[in-house]
């Protein structure tokens, strides 16, 4: 008795990427002899909402396998798609159900991988608040700022952990990858800007505090030198 046989030519659960064009491929044998050139496999093809974006079609053979293109308008939903072959050949024929992944990074999420973003988003939070409330208590101006650019650069990291658990893990929320992506893109460009500003506020800062300072050693009580140096500004420094 002579059997058809399908097998894919990828991982049980291939994954792509999304929203790109993919090429599915599988292979027909008979008593281990690839088909004949007569053979003629069909597809279809449902998303993850049960959807069929492709109906019983006729593959095409590319020597010895049979293989169905999709586009990028077919692959723009995250989730496991159906894939189910049909073959005959010489009166023979054969079904194969199989499935693939589309995510948005191509690559399928894992409890380990998931262990290891909770650590690094928990770490990062910590090191967050830990930051603010240093900056906070610290006097030095330096120490301050120092500080809060690094509160500000650990939550950059927060919001892109939370977009890669959000694309990884909430793929039926698309509104929070789309949420913290852009979250995450605003704060990399203010970066620069918030780090020239800080920058200039701290020297600003130690400016002033030294000629404070100066006054204080001069015998000036503490509190005319604070009044002055405000109403002041550096217009008056050099008189002191």
């Amino acid at each position: 008795m002579c059997m058809i046989f399908l097998m894919s030519v990828v991982t049980a659960q291939p994954v792509f990427k999304t929203e790109t064009d993919i090429t599915l491929s599988v292979p027909c044998t008979t008593q281990g002899n690839y088909c004949s050139a007569g053979a003629n496999c069909y597809s279809t093809i449902l998303d993850p909402d049960g959807e069929v974006i492709v109906n019983n079609y006729n593959m095409t053979r590319n020597n010895a396998v049979f293989e169905v293109n999709l586009t990028a308008n077919q692959t723009n939903k995250n989730g496991e798609y159906e894939f189910n072959v049909v073959c005959s050949d010489a009166g023979r024929s054969a079904t194969k159900f199989l499935t693939f992944w589309i995510t948005p990074n191509g690559e399928l999420p894992t409890t380990s991988k998931g262990i290891i973003y909770i650590g690094l988003l928990i770490a990062l939070i910590i090191f967050c608040i830990l930051s603010i409330l240093g900056g906070i208590k610290a006097e030095h101006i330096a120490l301050k700022s120092f500080l809060f650019l690094f509160a500000y650069l650990f939550f950059i990291g927060i919001t892109f952990i939370s977009w890669n658990l959000s694309a990884d893990y909430l793929t039926s929320s698309p509104f929070l990858i789309s949420f913290f992506r852009i979250i995450w893109w605003f704060l990399i460009i203010a970066l620069f800007p918030i780090l020239f500003i800080l920058t200039f506020y701290t020297l600003w800062m130690m400016r002033k505090i030294d000629v404070i300072q100066k006054m204080i050693d001069s015998g000036i009580p503490e509190d005319e030198a604070y009044g002055r140096t405000v109403k002041g500004g550096f217009r008056g420094s050099n008189k002191w």
